[in-house]
């Protein structure tokens, strides 16, 4: 199905959860993963050509600025820094990741993030994105998160705000009350085992699909680049999709590794040149995107797998916001569901 040329720049996708203690996809898992890939983009372009007012709206929103968050975080004084749309893999992801998008700084409201009104009944509307389920949960998926909104505890790290929307490839509407959970890596590469533990939780999904977490950026461990771990379960029924959300080269270089080069020619960050959190990892070689696992798959001519995200201030401890939209089959029947615990 012929989708524009626009809309294939706006595709935002989220990678399938692979962990290096991961199984590597058999050729059948391999093939079935790709078959799921291509089957929701096609159904996510069906929604799309069903709104043409979609890119005047998206176009419109990416000149926004985001105070409120910034006065959250008492850098209201500060000038705030552009935005990126990140890009994907090996071929596909290579062109994406060459790509560069910057933005005016964007509010946290999730009403400007993803254009919508909390009085306003959830309207029919394309997803902007492809997301595939998968079937691998890997050793670091928990049953029986806690429901919170502020996932930190005591970890230290470069704050991040995670905001997510959720929209049903199938019905082109938003998923309504339904669980995301997120789990993700500490700034040197842990997970807390605990299932209550630190960077772990749940929250349920807004009637627009919304739904964002306080957390901190995540550290890489071997054999794996940075990400953070996504599912989506709808309301009393079975889980929809697990997945998991990449960050652009650049910016995990210059959080994890370097700390040097400007994130833009204009508007380099002044201050926090060394991220002590960071710094500790003992995997002194993290892996690239490009290297990674899995992320190689997630890439296509429309798919994208990394999030857009925003500096808060020329101070990189005041953090940023990140965010993406997640297309989800929820009507699919094959879907894996969480494995049972021993």
């Amino acid at each position: 199905m012929a989708i524009t040329k626009f809309l294939k720049l706006a595709f935002v996708a989220l990678s399938i959860v692979a962990v290096a203690a991961h199984p590597k996809l058999s050729d059948s898992e391999l093939v079935n993963y790709q078959h799921n890939l291509k089957r929701i983009t096609e159904a996510i372009g069906r929604c799309i050509e069903t709104d043409p007012n979609l890119k005047a709206r998206m176009m419109a929103k990416r000149a926004e600025t985001f105070g409120h968050l910034r006065q959250d975080r008492g850098s209201d004084a500060k000038k705030a820094l552009v935005s990126r749309e990140f890009r994907p893999d090996r071929n596909a992801l290579a062109k994406w990741q060459d790509s560069d998008h910057e933005h005016k700084g964007q509010s946290k409201d999730p009403q400007d993030i993803f254009d919508f009104k909390w009085g306003n009944d959830p309207l029919r509307k394309p997803a902007g994105c492809a997301l595939s389920p998968e079937s691998i949960y890997g050793p670091f998926w928990a049953e029986g998160h806690p429901r919170r909104q502020d996932i930190r505890s005591r970890d230290e790290g470069i704050p991040m705000r995670l905001a997510l929307q959720v929209i049903d490839v199938s019905t082109c509407k938003p998923m309504w009350n339904s669980r995301v959970d997120v789990w993700q890596a500490n700034a040197i590469g842990q997970y807390d085992p605990k299932v209550d533990g630190a960077l772990r939780g749940w929250q349920p999904t807004s009637k627009h699909g919304t739904v964002d977490f306080d957390t901190i950026f995540p550290g890489h461990y071997p054999g794996r680049a940075s990400h953070i771990h996504v599912s989506v379960r709808p309301d009393n029924k079975p889980m929809a999709h697990v997945g998991q959300i990449y960050f652009e080269q650049r910016l995990r270089d210059y959080i994890e590794v370097k700390r040097l080069a400007p994130l833009g020619p204009e508007l380099p960050l002044t201050s926090c040149k060394t991220t002590p959190e960071y710094t500790k990892n003992s995997d002194k070689k993290p892996k690239s995107n490009m290297d990674d696992t899995l992320a190689p798959y997630s890439a296509s001519k429309e798919y994208d797998p990394f999030a857009q995200y925003s500096w808060l201030s020329e101070d990189a401890n005041d953090g940023l916001l990140a965010w993406i939209v997640m297309g989800v089959n929820a009507s699919d029947p094959t879907i894996e569901q969480p494995p049972k615990p021993n």
